[in-house]
Order: C-alpha cells, then sequence, then structure tokens
C-alpha cells in the first residue's frame, strides 16, 4: 500500500511538471513583412512586436486599428483592436509555422481598402 501510494505520488508530481512545463514551449519569434518576395518597409513598419508561436498557433500585433482580418491557408481571421494599446492582435493556426508564412492581410484606411498578399518571413 505505501509502494503504490508512493508511486501515485510520483506520477501526479511527473503530471504536474508537465503541464507546468507547455507554457515554456510558446516562443517568440521576429518577423519581416515580404512583400513580392522582398522585404516590404512601409508593411514591416506596423510590426509592433515578435510573434508567439506556440505549436501550430501563432499570435501577431499590429500597430493600429487598420487591420480588419488576414486570411492564412484559406482561412480568415478577424483582428481584435484595443484602443488602449493601439494595437491589432491576430491568433491563427498554420500547418508549418517554422517556415515562412503566407497571409493575406485585409488593410483599411482612409486611402486605401483591399487585400494585402503577403509573407511573414522569420528573421
Amino acid at each position: 500500500m505505501v509502494k503504490a501510494k508512493k508511486t501515485v505520488s510520483l506520477l501526479m508530481m511527473v503530471v504536474l511538471t508537465l503541464m507546468l512545463a507547455v507554457p515554456v514551449f510558446a516562443a517568440s519569434k521576429s518577423y519581416q513583412f515580404y512583400y513580392e518576395g522582398s522585404y516590404d518597409s512601409h508593411s514591416s513598419t506596423y510590426i509592433a512586436a515578435p510573434a508567439e508561436v506556440n505549436g501550430n498557433t501563432v499570435t501577431i500585433k499590429l500597430t493600429g486599428n487598420y487591420f480588419p482580418s488576414l486570411t492564412v491557408e484559406g482561412n480568415t481571421y478577424t483582428g481584435s483592436y484595443n484602443s488602449g494599446t493601439n494595437l491589432t492582435t491576430f491568433t491563427f493556426t498554420s500547418a508549418n509555422p517554422s517556415a515562412d508564412i503566407d497571409i493575406e492581410l485585409f488593410v483599411s484606411t482612409v486611402f486605401h481598402s483591399q487585400l494585402y498578399d503577403l509573407t511573414i518571413h522569420w528573421n
């Protein structure tokens, strides 16, 4: 009986350790926007912070309220704008987030309102 309690206690400690370790796997990755295969300085100025990559989930933050949606691998995601920080946040999935990711970013401003084919290029 004592041996069984020790085994269960040890197993519970291992499970708890693994549960606490999962968030450690999220990684910050710096990136730039590429347009037609080349670095795009204008689009890249809106990048507010490195991307957070956790498994196949990617989160990016862009400065401003100009980005209602983006499309990745045929799936469209709506941006979440925070007026307190002036940041739009997108969280999306990618089949291979370690490779560059092609996106369609919808930009809506006074001057233009259209989709832009961009690539998230990891630095």
